[in-house]
C-alpha cells in the first residue's frame, strides 16, 4: 500500500514539475521563396495603448502596409507582418534570426540570393513602393 501512494506521489509531483515549466512561444520563421516584406513592429497592444505616440505609430504603420499591399502582390512581392521580438528567415539553405530593436517599427526587405535591406521608422505608401523599387529591381505600378 505504502508503495502505491509512493508512485501516485511521484507521478503527481512530476506532472505539477511539468506544468510549472515555462512554455515559450515558438519563433516564427518567414520561408522566402520570393521578394518579401516582412513589416514588423514588436510592441504589444498595451504598449501601444500605453502612450498616445506609439498608438499613432502603428496606426500609421498599419494604415501604409495596408495601402500597398495590393500593389506589391500585382508586383510579386509578398508582405508578412509581424509584431514578434524576434523572427527567423530562411532562404534556401540559410537559416538568420532577427531581432529589432524594442518598440523599433520597420520592415525587413528580403529576395532569394539577396543580402537583405533593413528601414526603421514607419514609411509612407509612397516610401515603402520606392525602397521596394529600388532593393527588389521591380517595376511597381
Amino acid at each position: 500500500m505504502k508503495r502505491i501512494v509512493l508512485i501516485l506521489l511521484f507521478v503527481a509531483m512530476c506532472a505539477c514539475t511539468g506544468n510549472a515549466q515555462k512554455t515559450s512561444k515558438p519563433v516564427t520563421i518567414f520561408v522566402i521563396h520570393h521578394p518579401t516584406i516582412i513589416a514588423f513592429f514588436p510592441i504589444t497592444q498595451a504598449e501601444a495603448d500605453s502612450g498616445e505616440d506609439n498608438a499613432e505609430a502603428l496606426d500609421d504603420f498599419n494604415y501604409y502596409i495596408f495601402k500597398v499591399d495590393k500593389r506589391l502582390q500585382r508586383a510579386g512581392i509578398s508582405i508578412q507582418i509581424t509584431n514578434a521580438l524576434s523572427f527567423q528567415i530562411q532562404t534556401e539553405k540559410k537559416l538568420v534570426t532577427f531581432r529589432p530593436k524594442k518598440t523599433d517599427l520597420g520592415y525587413y526587405f528580403i529576395a532569394p540570393g539577396k543580402e537583405p535591406h533593413i528601414e526603421y521608422n514607419v514609411m509612407t505608401d509612397d516610401d515603402i513602393l520606392d525602397a521596394a523599387r529600388k532593393y527588389f529591381g521591380l517595376a511597381i505600378r
